[in-house]
């Protein structure tokens, strides 16, 4: 498979890594002996086999947009420690980003700086706290006038927002959310600038029921497919 990506558009992939639709041996072979050394590290099975997945996965999806072996491709750290691809595939413009919670994973592949999270809705939290530590004023104040029945769902999805744009921007600037008021109720697309004066837009994603997902791009000329 061979998707179309044009300049506009993200796509995203929701994969369930327990059950991955390529076997996991063929995955595992796909990852360079690092990879299999870091996985070989994890004390459960369980959770070896959910890092051959999402790292494998993630070279298979690659691929096809590349046009290269899964096993060919080469990642590196970028600024702030983020995932970028290496190599000759660095200058084909093609990035990702990908958010993995319990035995599910979600990436996204964009020709553009792109950031996600995924969430999976089954843990309860001081929320209140959470938001006044990752908030703005205007945030805060918005929260705080939600009946009780309703913070869960607007926690989570403030929560993911706050993540994906982090993660867009590099993980250096986690200590920065409360200036990325992107939470309101009213954004369906909100938008921010980073400190280097870079506009950076963000929204939730429908995924599926128990879940909760956000994406981040620069700019707010784009629009978001599931795959």
């Amino acid at each position: 498979m061979n998707p179309v990506l044009t300049a506009d558009d993200i796509h995203l992939w929701l994969v369930d890594l327990d059950q991955p639709l390529t076997p996991l041996p063929e995955l595992a072979a796909t990852l360079t002996a690092d990879e299999q050394e870091r996985a070989g590290r994890f004390r459960f099975p369980e959770h070896q086999a959910r890092f051959i997945a999402g790292r494998g996965l993630l070279r298979e999806l690659l691929s096809g947009y590349l046009n290269r072996p899964a096993a060919a491709l080469r990642f590196r750290r970028g600024l702030h420690g983020k995932p970028e691809l290496a190599g000759e595939e660095a200058a084909a413009g093609l990035h990702f980003n990908l958010s993995h919670s319990g035995h599910r994973a979600l990436y996204a592949v964009a020709r553009r700086e792109v950031g996600v999270d995924l969430e999976k809705l089954d843990r309860s939290a001081d929320y209140a706290g959470i938001m006044a530590r990752i908030c703005g004023p205007q945030e805060q104040a918005a929260f705080q006038t939600l009946p009780p029945e309703q913070r869960q769902d607007a926690f989570f999805a403030c929560w993911t927002r706050k993540e994906a744009i982090a993660k867009a921007i590099g993980s250096g600037f986690a200590s920065g959310l409360p200036t990325l008021e992107v939470c309101l109720p009213d954004s369906d697309r909100a938008k921010a600038h980073d400190p280097a004066g870079r506009e950076w837009g963000v929204m939730n994603v429908s995924l599926e029921p128990g879940w909760a997902g956000a994406v981040a791009a620069t700019g707010v000329d784009w629009r978001w497919i599931r795959i």
